[in-house]
């Protein structure tokens, strides 16, 4: 792969993290919060799911929240809950991982490539400077 292919991609997934931040700020300002509970815990082979639960309008909302390591949640747990007053089912946890984690490693891993790609495009053609020692005899 050449440089510039390097600072490409970099950008690209710079772009699509970047993006996908504006996008979760988005929700966040659009949506209403209210707090969940852990109503049960589902056990898998090394993680847990915690299934939430929270009242909008006097109606009861479940959802599955991600896989998570398996001392994440117990029952009856609080969590914070962003969701679309429109389609309550339209929802996401308040979790850092949850919200942020796609957007700032897809940012930090396409500012690295990018800047990998760059740093070889602005060295490569530079040759380290040959030393002489004169001798005399």
């Amino acid at each position: 792969m050449t440089a510039k292919t390097f600072i490409l991609i970099g950008l690209m997934i710079l772009g699509g993290g970047l993006v996908w931040g504006y996008l979760t700020i988005d929700y966040i300002n659009n949506s209403a919060k209210t707090e969940a509970r852990v109503k049960k815990v589902l056990k898998r082979h090394r993680s847990i799911t915690p299934v939430f639960e929270f009242t909008v309008k006097g109606k009861t909302y479940e959802f599955e929240g991600t896989n998570t390591s398996p001392d994440a949640y117990e029952l009856n747990d609080k969590e914070t809950v962003y969701y679309n007053p429109a389609d309550p089912n339209d929802n996401r946890t308040g979790a850092f991982m949850n919200l942020w984690f796609m957007p700032l490693f897809l940012t930090g891993f396409g500012t690295i490539f990018a800047a990998a790609g760059l740093g070889t495009l602005l060295f490569s053609g530079k040759k380290n400077p040959t030393f002489t020692i004169n001798r005399q005899v």
